[in-house]
């Protein structure tokens, strides 16, 4: 059946795991090489459906948004991460250039 939907709110109720457990000590944060690998092999993101599954099998909202969040989560960790990267070079920048002065 096609068609659309009109509305002023839309509430899904579901059974799957919210991905908080990505900020657990003992997560897996997948490396960005790993990820990049993997994109240049596949043409999209890991645990993500390529548009060809999607456009042959459907999407499901529910399970796309937590898919979605996950991937929002596991960005955010990894520009914590560099954030203390360029953190710690900006603290070497500022201490060679004062050994400079």
């Amino acid at each position: 059946m096609n068609g659309s939907i009109l509305a002023t709110e839309v509430k899904v109720k579901s059974d799957i795991t919210v991905p908080d457990y990505v900020f657990e000590e003992d997560y897996q944060l997948p490396a960005l090489d790993e990820i990049e690998a993997y994109v240049k092999e596949h043409k999209h993101l890991p645990e993500i459906p390529s548009a060809a599954d999607i456009k042959k099998e459907g999407l499901n909202l529910a399970e796309m948004n937590l898919l979605l969040l996950k991937k929002v989560e596991e960005l955010t960790l990894h520009l914590i991460e560099q954030k203390k990267v360029i953190d710690r070079q900006q603290s070497t920048i500022n201490s060679l250039c004062d050994k400079i002065k």
